[in-house]
This record gives structure tokens, sequence and C-alpha cells, in this order.
């Protein structure tokens, strides 16, 4: 899969966690090489309690130095609307997380959770190069140059 056309975590974790209607405890990763081309995706826990500490180790042993360089993580369980700044205990582990990963030559780009209400997403969860908040990123829209629909009228 290339991710030149982008893509969105959602439509590739959700159908992993939510299943039957159900939400389940699962724990997901997703990896992409340095191209944004997908390079895999795993399910790092099937009993995922909401902390992502015990999982640290598993989510960044299970992806290929030599191949991938971002990725993103999903799960089941969100946190409060309002906590953008990171007050939560999982998106303060998200953060050790990202540090941990930066240390091996990774990029965390994503991090999604849902719950029966929906879902949330600290950061981008799709189209990562246009977001103005991260920079360095591969473009993951470059076909839409030679679209008749990539310019606006």
């Amino acid at each position: 899969m290339i991710i030149q056309a982008g893509f969105d975590l959602q439509i590739l974790i959700r159908p992993l966690v939510v299943q039957e209607g159900r939400v389940l405890p699962k724990l997901v990763a997703v990896a992409l090489d340095a191209d944004m081309q997908l390079d895999g995706i795993k399910i790092v826990s099937d009993e995922f309690a909401g902390s992502l500490t015990p999982h640290l180790e598993a989510i960044l042993d299970w992806m290929d130095l030599d191949w991938s360089r971002y990725f993103a993580i999903g799960h089941a369980g969100i946190w409060p609307e309002n906590d953008y700044y990171s007050e939560s205990p999982v998106l303060q582990e998200a953060k050790t997380l990202e540090a941990a990963a930066a240390q091996r030559g990774l990029r965390m780009i994503g991090h999604f959770g849902i719950d029966e209400t929906g879902y949330m997403s600290d950061g981008p969860h799709s189209y990562f190069d246009q977001y103005g908040l991260i920079e360095g990123l591969p473009p993951t829209m470059s076909h839409w140059v030679h679209s008749k629909h990539g310019k606006c009228g």
C-alpha cells in the first residue's frame, strides 16, 4: 500500500479495535517506511487496559529499524476531550513512547483512541505532511499536483 494518496489511521485501526459494534481492548501499531509506505500493522495487545507503559518495548521492538521510520498507535479508550495539553496518563505515556522511539531513529506521527462515543486523535491521523505542526515529513498528497482536482478554483 502506497501512502501517497494519504490514509487515515481510523481506516486501518478501527476494524481491529471495533468488531461487531463492540470496542475490544486492543492496542495496535502501524509502521511506515521512509516514503510513508505501509510497512506493517500489528495488534500489540488484546488486553489493553488503558496504559501504554507495559507495552512500550513491544511496540518499539516489533518495528524493523532498517525499514520502518514512522509509526502511529491506536487503542481502545479515549482521553478527556479538553485534555490536549497531555495531562492524561495515556498521553504522558505516549510522550515517553515518542521519546524512546526517537532514540531508535523512529518518529511517532499519530496516536488514536476509540470508544463507544467516537474517537480522539492526539495529532494528525491522516495526510500527515499537511499539518503545520509537523515538518520534515515526505509528501503524502503529491499525486494531486497532476490531478485536475489538485487546484482550488
